[in-house]
């Protein structure tokens, strides 16, 4: 904890009250802006799925011309996926000057696959621009016959990631996107095994990485400090970090 308190006085906070995205988040929103693959290894709970909720709303709720087009999202649960819509929400509601509108209603439905076989809860927001961000079950089959941009969040958990990936990458042919977010869970791991392949070159994808201390670094406990009301101190991350 002393040596994480002097190297925060080292480095001191750079993170404003009125800053509302970390520099990893930014570098998020400004890799995906560009690039058509983006995988992303972090540490977990650094808030990175909650700048990629903002990133599904501002694609979403833009025209075809601008670039808009539907948002597909896959956690490995239930449970992800209405915290994902609902983070989705709330961005909406906070851009809803931009979006053109001031409703936002969740829809939630049975997922209907490319087979007509209706059998999985799944969520949805409609947009007036006439994209949705819509929270898929975990499933290859999920995203046949679908078009727009995939975000697969931690991806190293769901139980069939290769063939995942293989049905997400095929929207890319008529322009979608793909951003992949994950923790690792082991160098076996299909993610990491990309990861590997990016790193190696044989993989022409964009890379993120954000350690648990990087995210430190760039105001993480910042952040938590501005959620609970409470005063940052170099001693008060030192102690939360350990």
């Amino acid at each position: 904890e002393q040596d994480w308190a002097r190297l925060r006085l080292d480095h001191p906070p750079q993170l404003a009250e009125t800053d509302i995205f970390t520099a990893y988040q930014k570098k998020l929103l400004a890799t995906t802006a560009v690039a058509r693959v983006t995988f992303y290894e972090k540490s977990r709970r650094t808030g990175v799925t909650w700048a990629a909720a903002y990133d599904a709303v501002l694609t979403a709720g833009k025209a075809r011309s601008a670039g808009g087009m539907n948002v597909f999202y896959m956690g490995y649960n239930l449970e992800m996926a209405r915290e994902f819509i609902d983070v989705c929400a709330m961005w909406a509601k906070n851009l809803q000057e931009l979006l053109g509108q001031s409703e936002f209603p969740i829809s939630d439905f049975l997922f209907e696959d490319a087979k007509g076989n209706k059998d999985v809860k799944a969520f949805s927001i409609d947009f007036a621009s006439g994209f949705s961000v819509k929270a898929l079950p975990s499933r290859p089959r999920s995203l046949r016959g679908m078009q727009g941009y995939v975000i697969i969040d931690e991806a190293a958990f769901h139980d069939d990631l290769a063939e995942l990936l293989k049905a997400a990458m095929a929207l890319l042919i008529w322009g979608g996107k793909v951003l992949v977010i994950s923790t690792h869970d082991g160098e076996a791991n299909p993610f990491n095994q990309v990861i590997a392949d990016i790193r190696a070159g044989r993989k022409a994808y964009a890379l993120l990485r954000t350690d648990f201390d990087e995210a430190l670094l760039d105001g993480l406990y910042e952040r938590v400090c501005q959620r609970t009301g409470e005063t940052w101190t170099a001693a008060g991350e030192a102690k939360w970090r350990a």
